[in-house]
């Protein structure tokens, strides 16, 4: 199965602190077109969201859920917690920030090889949920990792702050 998404990180300039997101949908034919382009981002979220997208096993995001998160214009955030589940990983990250004043979410769950997807998804959006405004933008993606033994680890990028 082929990844109809990509996504590319540059930096504005040498030395900055932040890089730019830019989502790039991919045709039949192998052509990309740009899709959407995010606000500045914490470099080591740049880097997460890439790497992962990598991964042959990820499940990504719908292009439409990518865009309308990417869009949103503003100030962004990283958070990022690990924890023995997922409602308790999300509920760490959450705390990190305001939630309150949020548009956009992109939630990245990382699980080992033995914890469930979908029950892992649902205890992470249903914190998501809550703790967010009820017309925020979402995207969530899903991975694995080995080196993670009986645990969850779940990233949030902020945008629109």
């Amino acid at each position: 199965m082929t990844k109809n998404i990509v996504i590319r990180a540059i930096k504005p300039y040498r030395s900055a602190p932040s890089a730019l997101l830019r989502l790039f949908s991919i045709n039949e034919d192998g052509h990309e077109a740009l899709v959407a382009t995010s606000s500045p981002i914490p470099k080591v979220a740049a880097m997460s969201v890439c790497q992962l997208l990598e991964q042959p096993f990820t499940i990504a995001p719908s292009i439409r859920s990518m865009k309308e998160v990417f869009w949103i214009p503003g100030r962004t955030a990283w958070a990022s917690a690990t924890a023995a589940n997922a409602q308790a990983a999300t509920q760490q990250a959450c705390l990190q920030h305001d939630m309150k004043s949020v548009q956009g979410t992109l939630i990245i769950i990382i699980l080992s090889p033995n914890c469930s997807i979908v029950a892992s998804m649902k205890s992470a959006m249903t914190v998501v949920h809550r703790e967010t405004p009820s017309a925020t933008a979402r995207a969530v993606m899903v991975a694995h990792d080995e080196a993670l033994c009986n645990q969850v680890r779940v990233q949030v990028l902020l945008t629109g702050l």
